[in-house]
């Protein structure tokens, strides 16, 4: 073999070489991943999971979001909750400043309209129509990640 052959071979190995230890010492970008869970129990003021997701007219209805695989610097997390005739009902815009994991909780509190309060005694559904039926909460980061979750309001 000559000179010229082995050193052509000692650079092809070379950049071989070179691409693989950049290809395990550069750490592969993961994507952010998004798991949720819906209650409206509490206990010692934090919610906590159960196995539902119908809750009532009267109920506070937290998001318990969990974010993970986070990128060092500026994230923006946005929750819609949408009743059953496709009207947005709440919007949030929730701006995160850190990487890695982290939990945020938000929540939904249904207000019956004006007036309904005081023939809610005798029927709880009173002014609530629009909000019985399934609802959809979707989470969204960076317009990247999404997770949509249907749940029940039922008075």
């Amino acid at each position: 073999m000559s000179i010229k052959t082995r050193l052509l071979k000692r650079g092809v190995l070379g950049v071989a070489g070179i691409l693989g230890w950049l290809a395990t010492a550069l750490p592969a970008s993961a994507e952010p991943s998004i798991g949720a869970w819906l209650s409206s129990t509490v206990e010692n003021g934090v919610p906590v999971q159960t196995d539902t997701l119908r809750f009532g007219c009267n109920d506070k209805i937290y998001a318990v979001i969990d974010l993970a695989d986070l990128s060092d610097g500026s994230h923006q997390l946005q929750v819609d909750w949408t009743d059953p005739t496709g009207k947005t009902r709440e919007h949030i815009d929730y701006p995160l400043h850190n990487g890695d994991t982290t939990r945020i909780t938000v929540w939904l509190q249904l207000h019956p309209p004006k007036g309904a309060a005081l023939f809610s005694f005798f029927n709880p559904a009173i002014g609530m129509d629009d909000f019985i039926g399934t609802w959809q909460v979707d989470i969204n980061l960076d317009s990247k990640t999404r997770l949509n979750q249907t749940f029940e309001v039922l008075c």
